[in-house]
């Protein structure tokens, strides 16, 4: 699996050392368990029960509007899938630019993390996914760890404020405007349509899904538009919440099982 730097600066090309250690230091951090089950403050919660050498990665978005901590996303829907399950979300609410609590800091850190634990368990089969921001999440980290597939629902695909004021989204800016103020913003990976194709190696295959009565995602989505190996998949109803209504209809468990190379049931 090929694994490829930061576009735009140093910090994700490091030798293989800091990986490793960073793997150690995650492996001692991270909370087993299910996921309902582990405390506020866990960022992550792992699953390498299933006898597979296949890896979900499922990254989480930004709290619901009920919700006092973001959720560990795709947890219920992936029970009977018979890989090795990952589950990632933003304490920081901030795309993963804020790091792992306890961890690290940045986005680099994150990405060490997880190419740590891809490479101590031998992953032959690696596989994003996540909503929103979580969507941004998978493409990011799914070009970076050189993922078989990513797939993407609703996905921010810029960070970037001026950009984002050009297609009419200011839906992000009570996150981002602090953000962007703190440094904590990468710029390297602040717009996805640039930063994928220095990252990725080339042979991810990256699915993305939207609504189409809702431009402002779609604006988001189209400007990948060129992107090697990029589907898209209009959709006309969901919304934002695309991919609830795709779990309603039983058709997200189809597209993971696909993209794991899981027998449907």
């Amino acid at each position: 699996m090929t694994v490829r730097g930061r576009p735009g600066g140093s910090g994700l090309g490091r030798p293989a050392r800091r990986a490793r250690f960073a793997a150690r230091e995650l492996q001692r951090r991270l909370r087993r368990g299910p996921p309902s089950e582990l405390a506020d403050d866990a960022s992550l919660s792992l699953d390498m029960a299933a006898d597979s050498r296949t890896l979900l990665v499922a990254f989480g978005g930004m709290r619901g509007a009920r919700i006092g901590t973001p959720a560990f996303e795709f947890s219920a829907a992936t029970e009977a899938l018979p890989v090795k399950r990952l589950f990632v979300r933003d304490l920081g609410q901030a795309w993963y630019h804020r790091g792992i609590p306890e961890y690290g800091s940045d986005f680099a850190s994150v990405a060490d993390g997880l190419r740590g634990i891809v490479d101590q368990h031998r992953v032959e089969r690696l596989v994003t996914a996540g909503n929103s921001a979580g969507g941004y999440a998978a493409l990011a980290f799914g070009a970076l760890l050189g993922a078989h597939s990513v797939l993407a629902f609703a996905p921010q695909t810029v960070l970037d404020l001026d950009v984002l004021a050009e297609i009419g989204d200011h839906r992000w800016d009570a996150q981002l405007l602090p953000l962007v103020s703190e440094g904590s913003l990468d710029s390297g990976w602040s717009d996805l349509r640039t930063a994928i194709p220095l990252a990725g190696n080339g042979s991810t295959r990256y699915r993305v899904f939207v609504d189409l009565g809702l431009a402002v995602d779609l604006r988001h989505v189209e400007r990948l538009a060129g992107l090697a190996d990029l589907t898209v998949y209009r959709f006309g109803r969901g919304g934002h919440g695309l991919v609830r209504a795709l779990r309603e209809a039983g058709a997200l468990e189809r597209l993971l099982r696909q993209a794991l190379d899981v027998a449907d049931r």
